[in-house]
């Protein structure tokens, strides 16, 4: 059989089967070649991961599943930008790819009756307190007829929302949503997304604190819980797992006073390195910020419904079918 050439208007279903587990490009992504600021880009980045740490928990799933979500909707939009695909749609595929390859799946429909309810709960603001401060961390289109109702209130709403039915016609909007951008985010990868389990850098902790001859009791859980914050943000694809673990044992140890040796060299250089004190101190920040409920960005993508970029409108988009079905 012979290979036919493509043509220029197929290039984009060619396969990209190489990769890199660490970008070495930082300086420009797509969604900012396509003028959007960093700020905009780094918000859209923690709703989505914050959409994928929710999910994880109502869903249950294995421990790795969500770094290895995160993981993959990181390099996604390191290769397309956020006005041409929503989080959405791609934090759900990531979820499901995520389950799929650390052999822990969850049904399609179990994926979409979560992310469904994470909808009506980020539309509804649940512990976003809006009623306390008089002002909410949403944009104003998005705001739900009862954004100002107490928690207890908003929670009464939820539990009285019939089932959705798999035969219905907005259950089969959030199905083709999934469906159609797992394949697209596996011919993006090119497939490859074997290696991401062994890219985590939950997985050096144990050794490393053993090494250090630290209390695990204190600092493994704790630096486990910063090696989380940091899926929240794509520095799980800019820096080196051994450096993002270092910089989570670092943190946990300052909080409990445990002091680790800095002479004759700092003690992080047996594990990545000399000259990766500035690395070190860039994740440091980088997660800490993340944990910085504050910060309006942080709050706003952990609480409210940011609605895409998307020129066209997402499928849950305001003034979208979705959103005009769902009655709050």
């Amino acid at each position: 059989m012979k290979m036919m050439p493509a043509s220029k208007d197929n290039n984009k279903y060619f396969v990209d089967k190489s990769f890199q587990p660490i970008l070495s490009s930082t300086s420009s992504t797509p969604s900012s070649i396509d003028s959007i600021s960093p700020q905009t880009e780094r918000l859209h980045r923690l709703h989505g991961a914050s959409l994928l740490h929710d999910a994880s928990i109502l869903l249950r799933v294995g421990p790795s599943t969500f770094p290895t979500s995160c993981t993959i909707f990181h390099r996604v939009y390191h290769r397309t930008s956020l006005r041409q695909h929503d989080v959405w749609s791609i934090a759900m595929a990531c979820l499901l790819l995520g389950g799929k390859i650390e052999e822990d799946p969850r049904p399609i429909r179990s994926i979409v009756l979560t992310f469904h309810h994470i909808y009506r709960r980020r539309r509804l603001r649940i512990h976003d307190a809006v009623g306390e401060r008089g002002v909410s961390y949403g944009a104003p289109h998005a705001e739900a007829e009862n954004v100002m109702c107490t928690d207890e209130e908003k929670e009464n709403l939820l539990r009285h929302v019939p089932p959705m039915s798999h035969a219905g016609a907005i259950y089969a909007e959030w199905k083709n949503a999934i469906e159609e951008t797992e394949s697209f985010i596996l011919r993006l990868l090119g497939f490859t997304l074997f290696w991401i389990p062994e890219s985590h850098p939950h997985r050096f902790i144990l050794y490393f604190v053993r090494v250090l001859e630290i209390d695990e009791s204190l600092v493994a859980q704790e630096a486990w819980n910063y090696c989380n914050d940091s899926c929240h943000l794509d520095i799980c694809v800019r820096y080196d797992p051994e450096v993002i673990a270092c910089a989570a044992i670092l943190m946990a140890c300052t909080n409990h006073n445990i002091s680790i040796p800095l002479t004759p060299r700092p003690w992080w250089e047996l594990f990545i390195g000399p000259n990766r004190g500035e690395d070190l101190s860039v994740v440091c920040n980088a997660i800490l910020a993340v944990g910085d409920v504050t910060r309006v960005d942080v709050s706003r993508a952990k609480y409210a419904f940011v609605p895409s970029l998307l020129e066209d409108m997402a499928f849950n988009d305001p003034e979208s079918y979705l959103w005009s079905v769902v009655k709050d």
